[in-house]
């Protein structure tokens, strides 16, 4: 997603599949040939990993401690539960945000050796709400769980009022419908808010591209959970000089996208976000046999992961393929110690699993929710770590995502970050696009006027979807 606010259903549905892996920021095939050389860079990375509670640009967030007695939900003298919601056991796009749960173990077991929280080791709850369960899950997390940390559910939205009613704290992962937006007892680190939307990519492509984006292609799933979010982003390409000339609103699960690929072609489209809402490579594919050539495709900052970038290489046809992030780009790991740091601390606690910008996106609300809580001392509230939480300043997560200026709760009208960085897929993986991304601060473009407000009528247009 969507910078920050990205529509978290654009999954990739072979993400468990694919045999690789991210080895110090490059994707690894493990062959015959390469599993003995990416076995020890493991073992070198994760050598690396120390447990002294300190994370790189963070600082001291887990350590040990007396514990002490709490008649707070989830927490008792020596342990915290905390919920880790996804989707992974859905049966349409299977594997559907496990990186959540895989991360959180992992952070878990590295501030878990480092002595806790405060001397409470934290034990992870798997809420996985399969796609549609999401009450149900948030139901079960009001019955023992102290907090959600680092989750997301793609059909979030039946689960906002369980979860506000019970006063289930969160520190989200991501955010999808705008009741979930709004939440109350949430910080959402990305700062999303209802009547913005960061869209600097949009605006940097139309500069590379100024006739291209005069005919483009949007679109998303026929859900109101996903079609908020993307028309979202169709109000802030227009507002970034794009053209829209065809939104196409599939169904969740799309089984031929030949007949969409063609509404493309029949409106003349050359600059296109696709209505894919799941994995790119059947839609590439589907390309390649309609030869369909735009001038570009980009895409969210979750298809930059190796299946997406070997569907790139394997239909050679494509046109350049761009993905938006405000997440450290993973081919650059070795160049942000904090993302390197969680590169090492996956490939220690969780051996084996891929990482991706999901990862990323659960390590940012992990870090957040251990430095406020740790803050908060022996007295853990969740009162007392979503203020922590909303009182911070120019969060980064060290580094991992891009800069936010001031975090606040949920329904406070937090501010999105203006930035992002474009990467651009080929052979070698995604690669910083500096040329197109003309950045302002490190790899990012910190625009304010990246970050688009929606008039009251797209708001209300939003509201009725």
């Amino acid at each position: 997603m969507f910078s920050k606010g990205l529509l978290e259903f654009r999954k990739s549905a072979l993400r468990l599949a694919m045999a690789t892996m991210m080895v110090a920021g490059t994707y690894v095939v493990l062959s015959a040939t390469t599993a003995t050389a990416a076995t020890s860079a493991n073992r070198a990375l994760s050598s690396s990993v120390t447990t002294n509670g300190v994370w790189p640009g963070v600082g001291k967030i887990c350590e040990p401690g007396s514990g002490g007695a709490s008649s707070v939900r989830g927490v008792a003298p020596k342990t915290i539960h905390i919920a880790v919601f996804n989707d992974a056991s859905n049966t349409i796009t299977p594997g559907l945000e496990v990186e959540f749960f895989q991360q959180a173990t992992a952070f878990a077991d590295w501030c878990n050796a480092s002595g806790g929280i405060n001397g409470r080791k934290i034990v992870v709850d798997n809420r996985d709400a399969a796609l549609f369960n999401a009450a149900q899950q948030a139901t079960a997390a009001c019955q023992s769980d102290f907090m959600a940390v680092g989750g997301g559910m793609a059909l979030d939205q039946p689960s906002v009022p369980i979860r506000e009613k019970c006063g289930l704290g969160q520190i989200s992962g991501y955010v999808v419908s705008n009741a979930s937006d709004l939440a109350t007892d949430q910080v959402d680190p990305s700062g999303i808010n209802t009547d913005s939307v960061t869209a600097g990519w949009f605006g940097a492509l139309a500069k590379a591209y100024p006739k291209a984006v005069k005919v483009a292609g949007m679109g998303g799933s026929d859900t109101p959970s996903v079609l908020q979010p993307e028309t979202k982003y169709e109000f802030g390409a227009e507002a970034e000089g794009w053209k829209v000339a065809d939104f196409l609103e599939p169904p969740i699960s799309v089984e031929n996208w030949a007949p969409y690929i063609e509404q493309y072609q029949a409106k003349g489209v050359t600059a296109l976000w696709p209505a894919d809402t799941s994995n790119f490579t059947p839609f590439a594919q589907a390309m390649t046999t309609a030869g369909f050539h735009p001038a570009f495709v980009v895409l969210g900052t979750q298809f930059a992961n190796a299946q997406t970038q070997k569907a790139v290489v394997d239909n050679p046809s494509l046109p350049p393929v761009y993905v938006e992030t405000s997440w450290w780009p993973l081919s650059q790991a070795s160049q942000n110690p904090s993302t390197e740091f969680l590169v090492a601390t996956m490939h220690k606690y969780t051996k084996g699993d891929a990482i991706d910008f999901d990862d990323e996106e659960g390590a940012e609300a992990w870090l957040l929710w251990a430095k406020s809580a740790s803050a908060c001392g022996a007295t853990l509230t969740v009162t007392c770590v979503l203020n922590h939480a909303a009182a911070t300043k120019n969060w980064d997560a060290g580094g991992i995502q891009a800069p936010i200026a001031s975090l606040t709760l949920s329904n406070e009208n937090p501010q999105p970050s203006p930035c992002f960085t474009i990467l651009k897929g080929g052979s070698k993986g995604w690669i910083f696009d500096k040329a197109i991304t003309k950045p302002t601060q490190s790899i990012w473009n910190c625009n304010p006027k990246n970050v688009v407000q929606l008039t009251s009528a797209q708001q209300a247009q939003l509201n009725a979807l």
